[in-house]
């Protein structure tokens, strides 16, 4: 007849090796999980720089009117059409030197601000301007909205959610 302690240290042993081998999955399946984030934000990465490439060479394709006190750059080598170009905000400047598209859109966050709206995300600012419904000029209200908050005239308080700049 077996020995109650004999029977312990073997149920204790079984329990360690088992902890073990939990261990060892644990391991690799957090550096599985390490592999997945990088992969996502290098995706994150790649999909920004395309959309921003993309918006680019559709700013430069289009011709815009020229607005009131925005200027417009002359077309560089091997661009379809001049740029628009958008200043950077400082005090004083309205958006009415902005580009007719980038202060309809700096319109639009306002007036959702003064409403109390969370925020105002690419879709609606594409509707807004009146875009066709495509994700492609949705991406491009996107490049428009970010080219906005690199500039200082928007904020973006969470990705995709632009809100008017804070002082």
């Amino acid at each position: 007849m077996p020995s109650v302690l004999g029977v312990l240290e073997r149920r204790e042993r079984a329990a360690l090796a088992r902890a073990e081998e939990l261990r060892a999955e644990l391991e690799r399946v957090q550096a599985a999980v390490v592999e997945a984030d990088q992969a996502a934000r290098r995706a994150v990465i790649a999909r920004e720089e395309t959309v921003a490439a993309l918006a680019e060479l559709a700013d430069e394709a289009v011709v815009p009117e020229a607005p009131a006190g925005g200027p417009v750059v002359e077309p560089t080598a091997g661009s379809a059409g001049p740029r628009v170009e958008v200043p950077f905000w400082r005090a004083g400047l309205g958006i009415e030197v902005l580009p007719p598209d980038y202060a309809r859109i700096v319109g639009l966050v306002e007036r959702d601000a003064a409403d109390g709206g969370e925020g105002v995300r690419a879709r609606a600012m594409r509707g807004h301007l009146g875009w066709p419904e495509s994700d492609a000029k949705e991406q491009a209200a996107r490049f428009r909205a970010k080219r906005l908050v690199e500039r200082g005239w928007l904020a973006e308080e969470r990705p995709g959610l632009f809100r008017p700049r804070t002082a």
